[in-house]
C-alpha cells in the first residue's frame, strides 16, 4: 500500500475507534528539526494539552509486515496512555519562562521553516534555539509571539538560557573509554585514545548544546590540555579533537561528512563542517578545508 493511501486508511480507522470518546483528531503537518511530519493530534474535550503520534513510525511498522488493523488499535493505546499521562499546564510567567529556558544547536539551512517562527541566534552555520523545559519529559521552542506576550527582550532571553546552560551538568571522556564502556568483542582490541574526546549532557538528548556553555567549554580545556577541534557527531554530541592533531581540516571535514552520510540519521545530523575552539577569546570558528594546515603528528581512531 502506497504511503499516502496508508496514511488515509489509517487515519480514518482512528477516527472510529475514537468515536464518541470526546477526543478531537487532527491531521497535521508538522515542522520538527531537520524534517517535516505528517502527524495526528489528539485532544480531549475541554482540555488544552493532548497528544501526537507520527505516521511515520507506523508506516515503517506496516512495511515491515504489522497489519493495519492491529496498528490502528496499537495507535490507540498509544494515544490513551499518554492523553491519561499528559503533564499538567504550568503557570507560565516572565518569570518561569526565565528560569526554565536552555538551548539547543541546530543546522540552520535545513531548519529555515522551523527556525521563521523562533527568536533564534546564529552562529556559523548554526542556529541557536532557547526551549523552555515543562518538565523532564517535555519542552518546547519558545515562539516570538511568546517575546510579545510575557515582555521579553531578545538580549533577556539569551542571557538567561546561557545562564542556566552553566548550572547544567555535562559529560567530557575519552573516545576510548565511551566505546569500551559499550563493550569489546573477545576477537578485538582496543587501546583507548587519549586524542579524541567525547562531550555531551548527562541525558544524552541535544547534548551538542555543550559547546554553548562557557563552563562545559574551560573544563573540555583543561581536561584536553589545549584548545581544540570540534566535529559534529549529531546533535547529541560533539568529538573534540586537541588542536595539535595530525589530521588537516578537509582530512576531518571528510570524516564528519562520510559518518553523516552513512551512519547519523537525518534528524540528528547537526553540520557537515569542522570548528575550532579559542579558548583566549572564548569563541567557536567554523574551519573551512584548504584554508588552514594542521601538522600531521598522530592518528585519530575510526568514528563508531
Amino acid at each position: 500500500m502506497r504511503y499516502e493511501d496508508f496514511k488515509d486508511r489509517f487515519t480514518h480507522g482512528i477516527e472510529q475507534l475514537l468515536e464518541g470518546t470526546g477526543i478531537e483528531v487532527l491531521p497535521q503537518e508538522m515542522t520538527k528539526v531537520n524534517q517535516r511530519l505528517d502527524a495526528l493530534s489528539f485532544r480531549p474535550e475541554g482540555k488544552s494539552m493532548g497528544a501526537v503520534l507520527y505516521l511515520k513510525d507506523f508506516y515503517e511498522k506496516y512495511e515491515d509486515g504489522a497489519d493495519l488493523y492491529s496498528l490502528t488499535r496499537e495507535a490507540e493505546e498509544v494515544i490513551s496512555d499518554r492523553i491519561r499521562n499528559v503533564p499538567d499546564m504550568p503557570p507560565f510567567s516572565h518569570e518561569y519562562i526565565l528560569n526554565h529556558l536552555y538551548l539547543t544547536v541546530v543546522n540552520a539551512k535545513m531548519n529555515q521553516d522551523y527556525l521563521s517562527s523562533i527568536p533564534f541566534e546564529k552562529m556559523e552555520d548554526l542556529a541557536i534555539v532557547p526551549r523552555v523545559k515543562v518538565n523532564e519529559d517535555a519542552s518546547f521552542a519558545l515562539q516570538t509571539w511568546m517575546m510579545d506576550t510575557y515582555g521579553f527582550e531578545r538580549a533577556e532571553l539569551f542571557e538567561a538560557a546561557r545562564s542556566n546552560m552553566d548550572n547544567q551538568e555535562y559529560i567530557c571522556r575519552d573516545l576510548g573509554s565511551v566505546l569500551l564502556g559499550y563493550g569489546v568483542p573477545d576477537d578485538m582490541t582496543y587501546t583507548p585514545s587519549e586524542s579524541v574526546y567525547v562531550l555531551t549532557n548527562t541525558s544524552g538528548i541535544d547534548g551538542a548544546a555543550a559547546i554553548l556553555s562557557e563552563k562545559a567549554m574551560k573544563d573540555a580545556r583543561e581536561m584536553i590540555g589545549e584548545d581544540f577541534l570540534i566535529l559534529p557527531s549529531s546533535r547529541h554530541e560533539v568529538l573534540l579533537v586537541p588542536r595539535s592533531t595530525s589530521f588537516s581540516i578537509r582530512d576531518l571535514s571528510d570524516m564528519v561528512k562520510e559518518v553523516n552520510a552513512s551512519v547519523v540519521d537525518r534528524e540528528d545530523l547537526l553540520s557537515d563542517h569542522v570548528y575550532r575552539y579559542n579558548s583566549k577569546a572564548g569563541s567557536i570558528r567554523m574551519l573551512e578545508p584548504g584554508k588552514e594546515a594542521l601538522e600531521k603528528v598522530q592518528s585519530l581512531p575510526p568514528v563508531l
